[in-house]
């Protein structure tokens, strides 16, 4: 609506009457005389406010006066009401102001008087497409006081703030204007979980190339300067830095970058090996303590690593300084990317300045059959090995056959696709995403099937049709902001150096997890996953029957739908308190956790109980058994108790999981407490500092695949920490 401006010369169009918590007020301050005026006006009878001087506080922080004109061009605007219903409305909303009295008005409150009256006249869709979206006073007061668990690696801050209540607006207009009604309502009750429904604007997850820095530079849409190629290590390392913390303000998950060492490899040559430690120090650091991402937390980060040169890059000529080809290929280079990945984890085993394990970025190793044959492939899995026992940092990632896994990207075939193939030999085009993850509330659909497994698996069938919809709708969304390009909000991703846009449409995986499999198996069968080969079997069947799903749903959208293991910080949570709030009591017998003190949750993805005493190997092999059928990111976690396990014992044991399981990936966790006083770090969690007796400490754990503080956490994850088994040393 458009205000003619009382206060500003030749009339200045001022948008945005009804943002939210502007105000409109007498302009001349005498509030009896306004009153005085208002009520000569209807006694007379006439109802043309032309002379009434209500004025408006716009949200530009202007003054103009009141127009009930803008009330019908923005029920025009924004709904799909005819202008004779617009006109009629924006009368009785008038008459209503004019009858009250009232001397201080809120765009709010109009909006509210103008929804009832579409409420009145049956008119719900165009009051839904009217709404406004934001916090209530009172809620913003209590953000800004007190810290949200709902992102255990958000802190609380200024920056924070602003993040959540961006996050709600979003959220509330992803509902809204995106998904469809069943979408939406499916999420708001837990049926299923949308995640990152407050990024709605961005996708998911990437994993990028550092090729495509090397060759291109820092040369991005709407940046006033452009870098070129780097020279240096060190310069590469700060476009990297740089180039991810962009990227976070395109992306809601992980942005991980592929081969890191062996990319590296090329600005290494004739390095001493202290600098080269110094430039693993410096990665490692400025990745941890870069607090410039979203809200001021640190960069989701993942670096994938090898100790030998993949087949796949091996003959592939390589990229050197200034963005040229060096004229050898990337196997010429394991010396230093030997070199490299080994001081990374020198720097990994060291921790931080007060002994902490270090959070981002997460060293993710690749496994192949090829590792076991490489020379000194048994010391350098000892020096893993210690720093896993040590600090809990690698994850442990295992790709058998052909097989690359890309973590939340999902799978790769390199020799199957002619494609891919082209990607290995120009590697600055091995760029995957994910758009969106959407989890499944499988206990929900246990308490409905009450008993019927037929009724269940069609229970379940009904729900991954409803997931491949939300993804459908969120591709939907995107391709519309995409399709602006240079123009729109999203033109870092539509620039084209290669060939190709940034975010590669024919690289997008569209990811489908699960949360509860385990109690989704104890109500149908009364046993635990782990309690016998029946439930166990059941398990297996239910996720095969999700993955058979899927892949046809695949064919049927021509999107690429993969299973993977949710990352469920908050899902198990908020799935649990709603099924106790909607199927009780029964669902009481199933929800884990502390039912009085509100700590609830679910068991994530398909993993086993968390609280049974298994040895280790038994637990992954059986975990691992899933494993082949999720083509997404799926890891075993172990955690340790305080006594450590020999790193001799930690090699032998990946060894064994590699070629006598199916299992995907391994992780070794540790607790840790910190104290703020005397400055130490000890193994175990503890309610006062072992070292010096004080209580200003944090415990440090992994809360789902990384470390974060446990004053974060939100009640159902600080119960599954108690409730987790820890492993001893007998592995």
């Amino acid at each position: 609506m458009i205000f003619e401006d009382e206060c500003c010369k030749g009339g200045k169009e001022i948008p945005g009457l009804f943002a939210h918590g502007e105000s409109w007020r007498s302009g001349n301050g005498n509030e009896r005389e306004r009153k005085g005026r208002l009520k000569k006006t209807e006694l007379s009878g006439n109802r043309d406010t032309t002379d009434l001087t209500l004025f408006v506080r716009t949200s530009d922080e202007e003054v103009a006066r009141w127009n009930r004109q803008r009330i019908v061009d923005a029920l025009i605007r924004e709904t799909d009401i005819d202008s004779d219903t617009a006109e009629a409305v924006s009368r009785e909303v008038e008459k209503q102001i004019m009858a009250s009295g009232i001397g201080l008005l809120t765009t709010s409150l109009i909006r509210e008087l103008v929804d009832a009256k579409l409420i009145e006249r049956g008119l719900e869709d165009a009051r839904g497409m009217h709404a406004l979206l934001g916090f209530p006073l009172y809620d913003v007061g209590q953000l800004i006081l007190h810290p949200n668990r709902g992102n255990a690696n958000l802190p609380h801050n200024p920056e924070a703030t602003n993040l959540i209540l961006a996050e709600g607006i979003k959220r509330a207009y992803a509902l809204h204007s995106v998904f469809s009604h069943d979408v939406g309502d499916a999420h708001t009750a837990g049926d299923l979980h949308i995640h990152a429904l407050g990024y709605i604007d961005r996708p998911y997850s990437i994993c990028s190339s550092l090729e495509y820095i090397k060759k291109f530079g820092m040369d991005l849409p709407n940046s006033v300067n452009v870098a070129g190629p780097a020279r240096h290590g060190d310069v590469l390392l700060a476009h990297m830095v740089r180039y991810a913390a962009i990227l976070q303000g395109h992306f809601s998950g992980v942005v991980a970058w592929h081969a890191v060492n062996l990319f590296f490899a090329p600005y290494l040559v004739g390095m001493p090996d202290a600098e080269v430690r110094q430039l693993a120090q410096m990665l490692i650091y400025e990745f941890s303590q870069l607090a410039s991402a979203t809200g001021g937390q640190s960069i989701f980060t993942d670096i994938h690593l090898y100790w030998e040169v993949p087949e796949y890059l091996a003959d592939v000529p390589a990229i050197g300084p200034g963005g040229e080809e060096t004229g050898k290929c990337y196997g010429d280079y394991l010396p230093e990317s030997r070199r490299f990945v080994w001081a990374l984890f020198d720097v990994y085993r060291e921790g931080d300045a007060l002994g902490k394990p270090f959070i981002f970025p997460r060293p993710i190793v690749h496994i192949t059959e090829a590792f076991f044959r490489t020379p000194d492939c048994g010391e350098f899995l000892d020096h893993l090995c210690e720093v896993a026992v040590d600090k809990g940092n690698p994850i442990f990632v295992f790709d058998r056959g052909d097989l690359l896994r890309l973590s939340e990207c999902g799978s790769l075939y390199p020799g199957n696709s002619p494609s891919h193939k082209e990607d290995m030999q120009k590697p600055w085009m091995m760029r995957h995403a994910s758009m969106q993850n959407i989890s499944i509330n499988l206990p929900r659909l246990g308490y409905r099937a009450e008993g019927d497994s037929r009724r269940l698996f069609d229970l379940l069938t009904a729900q991954l049709e409803l997931a491949v919809k939300a993804h459908s709708q969120k591709k939907s969304f995107m391709e519309k902001l995409l399709d602006y390009g240079r123009q729109g909000p999203l033109s870092l991703l539509t620039m084209n150096r290669d060939g190709h846009p940034y975010l590669r449409p024919d690289r997008m995986t569209y990811l489908v997890g699960m949360v509860g499999l385990n109690e989704l198996v104890r109500i149908s069968t009364g046993k635990h996953l782990h309690e016998s080969s029946t439930a166990l079997k059941l398990g297996l069947k239910i996720v095969a029957h999700m993955k058979k799903q899927i892949d046809k749903l695949s064919r049927k959208t021509g999107m690429r739908l993969i299973l993977e293991q949710s990352p469920a910080e908050t899902t198990a949570y908020r799935f649990a308190r709603l099924d106790l709030r909607y199927f009780s009591p029964g669902a009481g017998r199933f929800i884990r956790g502390d039912v009085v003190r509100g700590g609830l949750y679910y068991t994530n993805s398909t993993n086993l109980d968390i609280s049974v005493k298994m040895m280790p190997f038994e637990r992954v092999r059986q975990e691992g058994l899933f494993h082949s059928l999720i083509e997404g990111a799926a890891l075993t976690n172990l955690r340790l108790e305080e006594k450590r396990p020999s790193k001799e014992a930690l090699s032998s044991f990946i060894r064994q999981v590699y070629f006598e399981t199916e299992s995907a990936g391994v992780t070794f966790s540790s607790d840790f407490t910190t104290c703020f006083d005397c400055r130490k770090t000890v193994r175990g969690l503890h309610e006062s500092c072992p070292v010096c007796g004080e209580k200003a400490i944090d415990g440090l754990a992994r809360i789902t695949r990384y470390y974060s503080p446990i004053s974060g956490w939100n009640k159902g994850k600080l119960a599954e920490l108690k409730d987790c088994y820890r492993s001893s040393t007998n592995f």
